[in-house]
């Protein structure tokens, strides 16, 4: 669509993304029109409301076309993931205090609290919304020296902790935002007795406690000055309690992830089958950017996801349940097949271990303790005999995922797996989505060396993993990353295929080069709101490089 320009009047194809209602012929005349005029009359095509089952929530008051902003915003503060895995928090490689990128431990240093930093004078050291926010309490701390136990380095230097006192020092900086963040959700009473409370009472606040805050607080009490005035260890679990609901992982540029906290981002509602999906700037102090992934309708729900869409329905909800305190029950959640993919699904053993060929599921999805039935025969069995049988699995795949497995050891498992999982079920589709990379890329299984048995297999399991994806992600703004690696495999090995078969025709041959350039034109499509990301950007250049050469084939320009 086209109209005149809401500022000079001339013809423009800019939209607001708020209204949706004015366009601009260029983005100067749009920031200049917001400022003079717009910004008084711009409706957001959506409004929050609030109900007693969900919370707060934001519900369209008009159609949304896909691909429109919803919102834009600012994080209230960002840091380093606060719940750090092992191998994570004991490595020499750390994220520098001031800009996040990598450096190694014990190199360079912030002159003032002693952190590591990736060089002496990095802006980020002084800029209040990076570490200028919590160098001052670091201060109080005694770092190791050099020579030291290198065990004191890992004891000390513990970035699991540094955005809990991000938070606790937005205090000082402005008293506004960090009301706004301590009233943001943090199921307080909820986590109380749990295993993460007593996790983060060790690893976070009485580490803080220990090593910052009680030499900050005992400078108060001589000098008669508060210079937090909310700094107890129940504030502490207030703050992780609002991480662990409400902070969002950021994936930076150079493949590291950190948290932020984003105040209008944490109200939107969670849904398996979203009709949202957002994307970070890097570029613009992590600015976090929501826009529609599909066509949303007057009056539904705006949500996203806070779970991964390649699990099961027992894992999401299990997930969503411990991390984010809530039962989901959306359509996906509900129905035991998954919209037909049947990603949970089990093969039934049949009456005296003898198969029917039917699949095992859950009488009721949203019951934590449902037995499961089979679609075909009577036989059921119990939860508890699910869940014995799935914690088995779950711990071989993890095994095989986890270390440099051989592509036998991979072939193996997924043949083992077939015989008590549906052959779409999520274990079997991680497995997979490994070894169609294998395949091509291993030593010993480079596309040339792939038996024709092998490659036709290769290109079996894409086209599997495709359906699935175009069922659970039909509008491609969630899996796309995971969607463009199958296709970008698809396309490999459907060239390898062809150009074996000699007795092709100039014609076959042209249909199979039209093929591969769609499949990669459509890879190369799903992936424009991933890059952002050091994977979708690595990706793009593997697509690209494909593409010309499908093109050299072809003689296509």
């Amino acid at each position: 669509m086209e109209a005149n320009c809401g500022y000079c009047g001339v013809p423009a194809k800019l939209k607001c993304t708020g209204c949706q209602q004015v366009y601009y012929c260029n983005p100067d005349h749009q920031k200049k029109h917001w400022k003079a005029k717009h910004k008084h009359e711009c409706v957001k095509p959506y409004e929050l409301t609030k109900s007693d089952e969900i919370g707060r929530h934001f519900v369209a008051t008009k159609t949304i076309e896909k691909d429109t902003i919803l919102f834009s915003e600012n994080p209230l503060v960002i840091g380093p993931k606060w719940n750090l895995v092992d191998y994570e928090q004991r490595s020499t490689v750390v994220p520098c205090v001031g800009c996040f990128t990598d450096c190694q431990l014990g190199q360079f240093y912030c002159e003032l609290c002693r952190w590591p930093a990736c060089k002496p004078d990095c802006p980020g050291l002084v800029n209040s919304n990076l570490h200028g926010l919590e160098c001052g309490v670091l201060r109080f701390g005694r770092p190791p020296k050099p020579g030291d136990d290198p065990e004191m380095f890992f004891d000390y230097y513990r970035y699991d902790a540094l955005l809990v006192l991000k938070c606790l020092a937005l205090q000082i900086r402005n008293g506004n935002l960090f009301d706004q963040l301590i009233n943001l959700e943090s199921h307080y009473n909820a986590r109380k007795n749990t295993r993460y409370y007593a996790d983060a009472d060790e690893r976070v606040v009485s580490y803080l406690f220990r090593n910052f805050l009680d030499p900050l607080q005992k400078l108060e009490r001589k000098e008669g000055q508060i210079v937090l005035k909310m700094c107890d260890r129940k504030t502490l679990h207030m703050i992780g309690g609002i991480l662990e609901v409400n902070a969002m992982i950021i994936p930076l540029s150079n493949g590291r992830e950190i948290c932020g906290l984003y105040p209008m981002g944490c109200l939107l509602e969670h849904n398996c089958m979203p009709n949202s999906f957002y994307t970070f700037d890097c570029s613009k102090g992590m600015k976090l950017t929501f826009k529609a992934g599909r066509d949303i309708q007057k009056g539904e729900h705006i949500t996203t996801t806070y779970t991964h869409s390649l699990w099961g329905t027992q894992l999401r909800r299990e997930h969503l349940k411990t991390n984010k305190y809530f039962a989901c029950k959306c359509n996906r959640c509900s129905d035991p097949t998954e919209f037909g993919t049947f990603l949970s699904a089990l093969r039934c053993m049949g009456i005296e271990n003898e198969p029917c060929g039917g699949f095992q599921l859950p009488i009721n999805p949203l019951a934590e303790d449902s037995d499961w039935k089979c679609n075909r025969c009577p036989v059921q069995i119990t939860h508890d005999q699910v869940n014995f049988l799935m914690s088995k699995i779950g711990e071989e795949v993890d095994d095989v995922m986890s270390r440099k497995s051989s592509v036998k050891e991979f072939e193996n498992l997924i043949h083992k797996l077939q015989n008590f999982l549906h052959p779409n079920h999520f274990h079997l589709q991680t497995l997979k989505h490994s070894l169609i990379q294998m395949y091509g890329r291993f030593p010993g299984h480079r596309l040339n060396e792939l038996s024709g048995e092998i490659l036709r297999t290769k290109l079996k399991m894409c086209h599997e993993m495709i359906t699935i994806i175009e069922v659970l992600d039909p509008e491609s703004f969630r899996l796309s990353l995971y969607a463009s690696v199958v296709l970008l495999e698809q396309h490999a090995a459907l060239i390898e295929l062809h150009k074996r078969q000699n007795s092709l025709t100039e014609s076959n041959v042209k249909d199979a080069l039209s093929e591969a350039l769609q499949i990669l034109v459509r890879a190369k499509n799903i992936l424009r709101n991933e890059m952002g990301t050091l994977q979708g950007k690595k990706l793009m250049e593997q697509i690209e490089s494909a593409l010309e050469n499908v093109k050299a084939q072809s003689g296509t320009k």
